[in-house]
C-alpha cells in the first residue's frame, strides 16, 4: 500500500476549502457540506485493517451538531440584536416634539409660547411647601407658596406665567410677581382684556430651574426637582445606540428619561 506524501494530503484538502462570497478569498472555515464530504472521503479511505473507531466517528458528529448550533443561535441573536435597535430607533424618534423629564437635569428650556415642568419624589408628608422659579444661572426670579404636599410625585408646569402643580391651577396674586411686564400695542399703548384690566406679560423664552423646600419631619429640607426638556432630533449611534438630543444642546439617553410629558 502507497502512502500519499504531504503535498498530495494538502491538495486533496484545498476542494474542502470555503470562498468568502465578499472577498473571493479561501477560508480553512468548514461549512456543513465541506464537513460531510469530508467526512465521507475519510470513510471511504480509511484503512480496512484499521476502522475509524465507533465512538470517535459519534464524537465528531456531535462536534459538528455544536458548532453548528452555536453558527444558529449567534444568527438568530444578532437577527433579534438589530430587531431590538430598530425597535428603540422607532421609540426614540415617537419622542421627537415630545417634553421629557431626564434624569439629573436641573435646567429646563422654556420656549415660546410653551411648557416647562418639573419632578420631584417628595419623601413624606410636607408642609410649608415653596417653589422657587430661577433663571439658567440660579438668580432667584419668583416665589410660590403651595402648602402642604402629600408623600409621593409632585409635579410642576409653568408657562412663563401660570403655574400647576400635580394638574391643578395655582392661584396667586399677579400684582405681587416680581415681574411686572405688561403686554402694549405697535403704538406702545398697553393692551388691556376684556375687564379693562392690563395683560401681563409672561418670562421670556430660555432656561429656569425650580427649587422646592420643606419642612419634613421638623426639618426644612430642599427637595430635588429634575426639569424637563423638548426633543428635538435622534441620534442612532455605533452598536445602535440612541441618542436623544435636546433643546439647548442637551443630549439624553432612554435610560435617562424619567417621564413624557402630554403636549
Amino acid at each position: 500500500m502507497t502512502v500519499s506524501n504531504v503535498g498530495d494530503a494538502a491538495k486533496a484538502l484545498e476542494q474542502y476549502q470555503t470562498t468568502d462570497k465578499k472577498t473571493g478569498e479561501k477560508s480553512n472555515e468548514l461549512g456543513r457540506d465541506a464537513f460531510l464530504k469530508l467526512m465521507v472521503a475519510q470513510l471511504e479511505n480509511q484503512n480496512p485493517l484499521k476502522p475509524t473507531d465507533n465512538q470517535a466517528f459519534v464524537a465528531q458528529l456531535a462536534q459538528f451538531s455544536t458548532v453548528e448550533g452555536i453558527g444558529q443561535l449567534n444568527t438568530t441573536a444578532e437577527g433579534l440584536s438589530n430587531r431590538f435597535n430598530s425597535a428603540s430607533a422607532l421609540q426614540a424618534s415617537s419622542l421627537v416634539g415630545q417634553n421629557v423629564i431626564v434624569d439629573g437635569n436641573e435646567n429646563g428650556f422654556l420656549l415660546q409660547n410653551g411648557i416647562v415642568s418639573g419632578y420631584a419624589d417628595v419623601p413624606s408628608t410636607a408642609t410649608n411647601v415653596e417653589l422657587q422659579i430661577e433663571d439658567g444661572e440660579g438668580q432667584l426670579l419668583e416665589k410660590f407658596s403651595l402648602d402642604n404636599h402629600e408623600a409621593g410625585a409632585m409635579s410642576v408646569r409653568w408657562d412663563g406665567l401660570n403655574l400647576m402643580v400635580d394638574g391643578k391651577v395655582v392661584e396667586f396674586d399677579a400684582s405681587k410677581l416680581r415681574r411686572q411686564e405688561y403686554a402694549k400695542d405697535k403704538d406702545g399703548e398697553f393692551i388691556k382684556d376684556s375687564a379693562g384690566n392690563k395683560i401681563l406679560l409672561p418670562y421670556p423664552p430660555g432656561e429656569y430651574r425650580f427649587k422646592v423646600t420643606a419642612t419634613m419631619d421638623n426639618k426644612t429640607e430642599q427637595v430635588g426637582m429634575q426639569m424637563s426638556s423638548r426633543v428635538d432630533s435622534v441620534t442612532m449611534g455605533a452598536g445602535g445606540k440612541v441618542t436623544l438630543n435636546l433643546t439647548g444642546g442637551q443630549r439624553a439617553t432612554m435610560d435617562e428619561i424619567k417621564q413624557v410629558l402630554s403636549s
